[in-house]
């Protein structure tokens, strides 16, 4: 079985680019979930939303808040939940205040707290909830220094216990996952069969007053949820300057496999049109998240449709300049696209 496992995470991974128009028609149902909803705990930041359909067809939202807004050594980062019924999609209510995956004082990587949840729901053993901590003093070299952490829950994903706090320990110096691995999606194929995408800096350059993280995203497979084997190559990069404007994120992303086909849905962040790493272009160089999309036939090859945002932004609403960190939810008849707005959470989470 370990032999079967190494050869399959050694395989190639490729991206095809595909000029086709994007073919998805969504409908806008607005803002859910805004800055203060839960309580004092949410009061400046709510972000990346993890969906989960619940046996009784109620849905439950885990969302990364915060009560203070970037840079990320401000405020306290916990995770809270709340529910809707499918119903009525606008409606949500707090599953519960309090933290359930929070700051840990006595952890270097854990201090501040965790952010990004992405929830496993099981039936056969724990709940599984994997996160990206926020901690350490990044200013020192002006890098992120997240990790990817898990939690169990025993009482189908209401309290939490962090079981681990470094599921991916980074790659070597040089390699496309070096630095952070701040978040991650995960299916469970067969009983012991994880497949995990994952967000991984894998360095960082200058642009003006910016230091930016180039980001990609990474795979790994497991056969419990909580051991892990990388593969070696991204499973997809990001196109840095072979795109305009400049291509530096690929982040958090959201996959389905819906009849034999895998779908993504991931976040793409653009510089500012013309900027370019090395050049003092200043504090203009920073630019926006949107949501884009692809698809394969093995999790491994993806057919990428790139510059094709997956929705437009509304001017005047909660995401008039930015789109990203979603989640995505087969309701059977549809799928429902949750997603965070602009400034990375300080306008809340829609739909």
């Amino acid at each position: 079985g370990i032999a079967v496992l190494a050869m399959s995470m050694a395989a190639s991974s490729q991206t095809v680019f595909s000029d086709e128009p994007l073919r998805q028609n969504w409908v806008k149902r607005g803002v859910l979930l805004q800055p203060g909803f839960g309580g004092s705990a949410s009061s400046h930041f709510v972000s990346s939303p993890s969906v989960v359909r619940l046996d009784d067809g109620r849905l439950r939202m885990y969302v990364w808040v915060a009560d203070g807004t970037p840079p990320w050594l401000n405020g306290h980062h916990v995770v809270i939940a709340a529910e809707s019924d499918a119903v009525h999609p606008l409606s949500w209510r707090v599953v519960s205040r309090g933290a359930m995956v929070g700051p840990d004082p006595s952890s270097p990587i854990r201090d501040r707290g965790v952010g990004f949840p992405y929830v496993l729901p099981r039936n056969d053993g724990p709940w599984l909830m994997y996160y990206g901590t926020w901690g350490g003093d990044w200013t020192k070299k002006q890098e992120l220094l997240n990790r990817l952490g898990l939690a169990v829950s025993h009482d189908k994903g209401l309290t939490w216990e962090v079981a681990k706090e470094d599921v991916l320990p980074s790659g070597p110096p040089g390699s496309f996952d070096a630095g952070a691995i701040p978040s991650a999606s995960v299916l469970r194929l067969s009983q012991d069969d994880y497949l995990m995408w994952y967000t991984t800096a894998e360095k960082y350059l200058r642009f003006g007053e910016t230091n930016q993280g180039i980001m990609h995203l990474g795979l790994a497979r497991s056969r419990d949820g909580v051991q892990w084997g990388k593969l070696e190559r991204p499973a997809m990069r990001a196109r840095e300057g072979a795109a305009e404007p400049y291509e530096a994120c690929l982040a958090r992303p959201a996959v389905l496999k819906i009849d034999g086909t895998y779908h993504m849905w991931f976040g793409v962040y653009d510089m500012a049109p013309g900027s370019r790493a090395g050049v003092a272009v200043g504090p203009a160089a920073s630019g926006s998240y949107r949501l884009e999309y692809a698809r394969s036939s093995d999790g491994l090859t993806w057919t990428r449709f790139p510059d094709h945002p997956v929705l437009p932004l509304t001017p005047g609403a909660f995401d008039s300049t930015s789109q990203t960190y979603a989640s995505v939810v087969d309701m059977g008849e549809e799928i429902w696209l949750f997603y965070t707005g602009d400034g990375l959470g300080t306008t809340g989470v829609g739909l």
